[in-house]
């Protein structure tokens, strides 16, 4: 029987968090540790069969499994969860068939990211010709962008693994092409962003960063709202100097996407680590109508076994954050807070925060939305 290590790696390509990368077409987006790395995705249908041996068996190793990838097909060789809304878990099924002539038995089955959960079908027989299935969920992170992960099927007696590729959008309902704006030291500062409606329905791109966006092709008051539009960005002109925030912020006319979110990778978003690793860095509450609170949970990492968290406080004047709770769950602190706006707090608004330990140690990060007089729908332009 073969002895094999099982590894893998998780793809959140042009995330949320750090500042290396190039822009692409459709990137995606881990918080704190983007990577560029893509998993290769299968070839429908392609099953590679085991070396062959001088006398024409398969090629055994020392221990007697056979030196190759077993004679087992999955059904289909890709889950694909689509296009989904940020923080949402999905199942998918796949079938794992015995294409060979003998009964097949898993050894073990591991997947390569935390974001991804399985059935344990370890011990799980497959008869020839039958097949057996494998649940999968996938939990889409909070920011735009495509990402990818991987299951690892070992078969006992095989030394190679069957991988399965698992891949999925995340997206508003209004997707924003590239998610990201990368003007990190050597990058282009100037660019275009194709902005449209998922389901092709027409609306109105109201202001981004509190501005009148600059449509190429379009006259707002003459055209028809589309379902699709090309914008022209330039970080110099956009963005005052030194004060470009870790999230670019464009408003719409659509009730279920008031507000759209664009990351800006550059030296001056990037959140310095204090000890305290939250598990995620887009915080926002959309729009909500003047003086509404808002309720959300941060979780944290990397908590002492001793350690509470004590306090929570805003460096903004038009908001405070308040500590409401926390509690230990595993390794994760889930820590319950409370947006409270200012009574005459209006607009986009962007606070910054800190949640403070008892061993004085703390995380900065920062929630955003939008507020607007009460009654009002569509464009508000600031």
């Amino acid at each position: 029987m073969a002895v094999v290590i099982v590894v893998g790696a998780c793809d959140q390509s042009a995330g949320n968090g750090g500042a290396a990368g190039a822009n692409r077409a459709s990137p995606s987006a881990d918080e704190a540790k983007p990577t560029g790395a893509k998993s290769a995705e299968p070839t429908v249908g392609a099953q590679a069969a085991a070396p062959a041996s001088a006398g024409g068996s398969p090629a055994t190793s020392e221990d007697g499994s056979v030196d190759g990838p077993p004679p087992l097909e999955l059904d289909p060789p890709l889950l694909d969860f689509g296009i989904l809304p940020p923080s949402v878990t999905k199942e998918g099924t796949v079938r794992l068939v015995n294409k060979g002539n003998k009964e097949l038995e898993v050894l073990t089955v591991q997947p390569s990211c935390k974001c991804t959960t399985i059935e344990d079908i370890s011990g799980q027989k497959i008869p020839v010709g039958g097949s057996i299935e494998l649940k999968a969920t996938m939990k889409s992170q909070s920011a735009p962008g495509k990402k990818s992960a991987e299951i690892k099927i070992l078969i006992d007696g095989y030394s190679q693994v069957i991988p399965l590729q698992l891949k999925q959008e995340v997206s508003l309902p209004v997707r924003v092409s590239p998610s990201y704006l990368n003007v990190v030291k050597g990058q282009p500062t100037t660019g275009r962003i194709v902005i449209e409606s998922i389901d092709k329905q027409p609306f109105t791109v109201c202001a981004i960063g509190g501005k009148k966006p600059n449509l190429i092709g379009f006259d707002s008051a003459k055209d028809a709202p589309r379902n699709q539009y090309l914008l022209d960005w330039d970080f110099d002109r956009d963005f005052a100097p030194g004060e470009a925030k870790r999230y670019w912020l464009m408003e719409t006319d659509r009730a279920d996407c008031p507000l759209v979110d664009i990351f800006v990778r550059h030296e001056s978003t990037v959140v310095l680590p204090r000890g305290i690793s939250p598990t995620e860095y887009r915080h926002t509450f959309g729009r909500l109508e003047q003086g509404g609170t808002y309720d959300f949970v941060l979780d944290l990492t990397k908590i002492g076994a001793d350690e509470k968290i004590v306090a929570a406080a805003s460096s903004s004047s038009a908001a405070k954050v308040e500590l409401v709770g926390a509690v230990l769950e595993g390794e994760v602190m889930h820590v319950a807070l409370r947006v409270v706006p200012n009574p005459d707090t209006l607009g986009l608004t962007w606070i910054p925060f800190t949640v403070y330990s008892s061993t004085g140690r703390q995380a900065d990060q920062a929630v955003w939305g939008q507020y607007v007089p009460k009654g009002l729908t569509g464009c508000y332009g600031r």
